[in-house]
């Protein structure tokens, strides 16, 4: 029995259609056997307000699945397509990314292999799209030609409709490769997700020193960049630390040895400790390690 299977992690590729300020993020399994296809897209944090197409793309073409991507008033949405390889014209073993599309900008887009001109793909299809759309009304046009004069002027009159119907979307491929180049720093950043690529980037941030000298490794950092370092996964959706980086614009992210340490920015309050011991934050840690006084700035640490 021929089985395979790709697991892409799907990034942010921009920030136009993600639900609030923790971005947006997915998953895609796709799988083969026996000849019959399986795609698998779940996604979150996405507005639900939208027209989303999943497309698979190989180094020269793409094939868009035959129904879109659903997102609910929560910012998820799940897509299931069974597909045959022949008949979309792509094999899986081809297959080099998979993205979330909307009109001409990419809200989810995730590699197999690390990154690639991916809209090269989009492009060559469409102009050869076009180039048999082209051919086939002028075979139209030369038949009318023959029978009719007047047919004649009306097919030419389309074909002008066309040619500028084709100019726009050209011009539609040259805006999603502009976009995409200013985002490429940002879709770099996050295809690093869980690796040690991941966390190198993170901890190679000016070192900070909060607390001292307290033999760990600070750094400052946002929400998002919390996902590039898997200790912190099941902090990014925690109201808590959420809060604590909208009121402050920062994180701490600490390292040891053996250990990973997450600090959320705050003022002491004796209740708000409480909340805090009850998201798992038992620590409170002034600047400097000065004593912790009601209504002043403090941490609330966490070790992961």
């Amino acid at each position: 029995m021929a089985y395979s299977r790709v697991f892409v992690a799907l990034k942010q590729g921009c920030q136009d259609y993600a639900k609030d300020v923790r971005g947006s993020v997915g998953r895609c399994v796709i799988e083969l056997r026996n000849g019959a296809g399986r795609l698998i897209l779940q996604a979150q944090g996405l507005k639900s307000d939208c027209d989303y197409r999943v497309c698979v793309l190989t180094a020269d073409s793409y094939a868009e699945a035959s129904k879109p991507l659903y997102v609910d008033g929560t910012g998820k949405g799940e897509l299931k397509w069974e597909f045959s390889p022949k008949n979309i014209g792509v094999e899986v073993a081809d297959i080099k990314s998979v993205a979330v599309l909307v009109k001409d900008k990419a809200p989810l887009i995730g590699f197999v292999d690390g990154e690639y001109n991916w809209q090269s793909c989009l492009m060559a299809k469409d102009t050869t799209n076009n180039i048999k759309k082209s051919n086939a009304e002028i075979k139209a046009v030369e038949a009318a030609a023959a029978a009719d004069v007047i047919n004649s002027e009306k097919e030419n009159s389309r074909e002008d409709e066309n040619f500028r119907e084709e100019t726009s979307e050209k011009e539609k491929l040259i805006y999603i490769i502009n976009e995409f180049d200013r985002d490429i720093d940002e879709i770099k950043k996050y295809s690093k997700i869980g690796t040690a690529d991941g966390e190198n980037y993170i901890f190679s941030k000016e070192p900070q020193t909060p607390f001292g000298n307290d033999e760990v490794i600070w750094v400052k950092t946002g929400l998002k960049e919390l996902c590039l370092v898997k200790a912190f996964w099941k902090y990014i959706n925690n109201p808590f630390v959420i809060k604590g980086c909208k009121d402050y614009k920062h994180l701490l992210v600490g390292k040891s040895e053996n250990n990973y340490y997450l600090a959320v920015p705050g003022k002491y309050d004796r209740a708000y400790k409480l909340e805090a011991m009850a998201q798992g934050f038992n620590e409170c840690r002034a600047y400097e390690n000065k004593p912790v006084e009601q209504g002043e700035p403090c941490y609330y640490v966490l070790k992961c």
